[in-house]
C-alpha cells in the first residue's frame, strides 16, 4: 500500500479511537442543561489545570501510535525488527514523570507543605494550555517546566519530519536529543520533589486600644478602636454578644468598630473582646461600665 494511503488510513482509525475513548470515558461540567465535554481532560490534573507531564506522555503516545498504524497499513504487518530503545526512552520518561509528578503533589497538598491553586475557566483557550503547560504549582512561569515542553517539543518536530521524509519506518532519533528529553524530564521531577510554595505571612494579632463613650446605659452605641479589626466575627461586651453596625466585609475600617452595647447586662465594669476570622482574639479589660 502506497505511504500517503497509509498515512490516510493510520489517521482515521487514530481519530475514530480517540473519538470513541472521549465519548465513552470524557468527563463533563456544568448541569443537565449545560453540560459540556471537555476536550482537555485527559490532559488535566486534580486541579482541573493542564499537567506539564501528562501533555508530554500523551503527545508522544499519539506520535508513535499513529507512526506505528502507517507502518503497518503500509507493510500491511509490522516488521520484525527491534524498537528503536530511545523509543522507550521518550515514552518511559514522560510516563515515570507523570506517575511521579502525581504522587509527589498528592502527597504534598495532603500534607499542605504546596497549595495548588485551581483553574478559574472550565473551558480552556490555546493561549490557558500553554500558560498552564510552562506553570508550576503555584501558576508561575518556571524554567523547569518550559524546558521541558520545548525540548520535547523539540523531538517530536524532528520525528515528525523525519518519519515524514520515510513513512515505512521509524525514524533514528540523534542520542543527544533523546538525551535532552531524558534529563529535562529527569530535572522536572526533581524540581517536583524539592518545590515549596511559599507560605503566606502571619497576620499581626488584632490590638484593642480604646472604647468610646467608656461608660454608658445598656443599648448604647460605642467605637471600639484599635487594629487588624476590618475581618472580624464577633464581638462582646461582658462575655455577651454585642451587635455590629459596621457594613459586611470589604467596607469595614481596619481600626474601628461600631456596635450596640447588651441589653442584659448588669451595671459594673465589663470586658471588651473582638475575634477575627483566623480566630485570634484582641481583649480590653474593663473598657466600658455601664451605668
Amino acid at each position: 500500500m502506497s505511504a500517503p494511503i497509509s498515512a490516510v488510513l493510520a489517521a482515521v482509525c487514530l481519530l475514530a479511537f480517540l473519538a470513541l475513548v472521549y465519548r465513552v470515558c470524557g468527563t463533563t461540567s456544568g448541569g443537565p442543561q449545560t453540560s459540556v465535554r471537555r476536550f482537555w481532560y485527559i490532559f488535566l490534573g486534580s486541579d482541573d489545570r493542564v499537567s506539564t507531564s501528562k501533555v508530554q506522555f500523551g503527545l508522544w503516545t499519539l506520535a508513535l501510535a499513529y507512526a506505528l498504524l502507517v507502518i503497518i497499513f503500509h507493510d500491511f504487518v509490522y516488521p520484525a525488527e527491534k524498537l528503536d530503545p530511545r523509543y522507550l526512552l521518550l515514552l518511559g520518561f514522560p510516563a515515570g514523570a507523570a506517575v511521579g509528578a502525581k504522587a509527589i503533589t498528592t502527597t504534598r497538598v495532603a500534607n499542605k507543605t504546596i497549595t495548588k491553586p485551581s483553574s478559574s475557566s472550565p473551558r480552556k483557550s490555546p493561549g490557558d494550555v500553554l500558560r498552564e503547560i510552562v506553570a508550576n504549582d503555584d501558576g508561575d512561569l518556571d524554567l523547569g517546566d518550559a524546558q521541558y515542553f520545548i525540548f520535547n517539543l523539540v523531538a517530536l518536530t524532528a520525528f515528525i519530519f523525519a518519519f515524514a521524509h520515510h513513512p515505512a519506518t521509524l525514524p533514528v532519533l540523534p542520542d543527544t536529543l533523546v538525551g535532552l528529553t531524558s534529563a529535562s524530564a529527569t530535572a522536572y521531577l526533581a524540581k517536583k520533589a524539592v518545590q515549596q510554595s511559599p507560605q503566606p505571612a502571619e497576620r499581626p494579632a488584632p490590638k484593642l486600644t480604646a472604647v468610646s463613650p467608656q461608660r454608658g446605659h445598656r443599648l448604647t452605641e460605642v467605637r471600639i478602636f484599635g487594629s487588624g479589626l476590618a475581618d472580624y466575627v464577633d464581638v462582646t461586651i461582658g462575655g455577651l454578644r454585642a451587635a455590629s453596625l459596621d457594613p459586611e466585609p470589604p467596607e469595614r475600617h481596619d481600626t474601628v468598630i461600631r456596635a450596640v452595647v447588651p441589653a442584659d447586662l448588669q451595671p459594673g465594669l465589663m470586658d471588651v473582646q473582638v475575634v477575627v476570622s483566623d480566630g485570634q482574639a484582641a481583649t480590653l479589660p474593663a473598657a466600658f461600665q455601664v451605668v
